[in-house]
């Protein structure tokens, strides 16, 4: 048996266990708060899950055909097409956002309810927090959590605090309203960098 090819569905796996986790959890937000942005990026996500998904269906029957049991790959399959599944549910959630529809009355209770937001938040070229890690936004009195950063085409969930920020990450960030609007202005450089 191919051990790398076989380490290379383990990742693949947990990577796809784990964005398809975080899917869910951003499309229940986007759902509470009627976020089109948070809509849109659980769209962008169940799209990666879909090459992602696909690159891992390929690599399970290439291990398959090494086997003298091919059959005994069936449940690997399996579990990888439930997390795709999985995706595009959190995908169908967001539907009615992306359509435009207005929240439900529930929604719209529950939001004037909520202690923290979510929001996606692009560094650009002006802001003052590039090259600097995630701990800078404590480190100015932000007390906001980076769920997670889009860079290219890849995904950080769960960043640490030593993530480098760049020119052109999205984050998906929680924290207060006020919290999260200073993070913004940061992240366009519309804020002034304190010495």
């Amino acid at each position: 048996m191919d051990k790398n090819l076989l380490l290379e569905i383990r990742d693949m796996l947990i990577e796809l266990k784990n964005i398809t986790e975080f899917m869910v959890d951003l499309a229940y937000t986007a759902l509470l708060t009627n976020s089109r942005e948070l809509a849109e990026e659980v769209e962008r996500l169940e799209e990666y899950i879909d090459e992602l998904h696909t690159r891992y269906e390929m690599a399970v029957l290439e291990l398959a055909k090494l086997s003298e049991k091919p059959s005994e790959f069936l449940g690997t399959l399996r579990v990888g097409l439930v997390v795709e599944t999985l995706a595009d549910a959190a995908r169908e959630m967001v539907e009615p956002i992306l359509r435009g529809d207005s929240p439900h009355d529930v929604f719209v209770v529950v939001m004037r309810e909520a202690e923290e937001a979510m929001h996606r938040i692009r560094i650009e070229e002006s802001s003052p927090l590039i090259g600097k890690d995630l701990s800078e936004l404590r480190a100015k009195g932000l007390p906001v959590t980076v769920v997670a950063i889009r860079r290219g085409g890849n995904w950080i969930l769960n960043p640490g605090d030593e993530v480098k920020l760049y020119p052109g990450d999205v984050l998906v960030i929680k924290g207060r309203e006020e919290d999260l609007e200073a993070v913004k202005e940061l992240a366009q450089g519309t804020m002034e960098k304190e010495e």
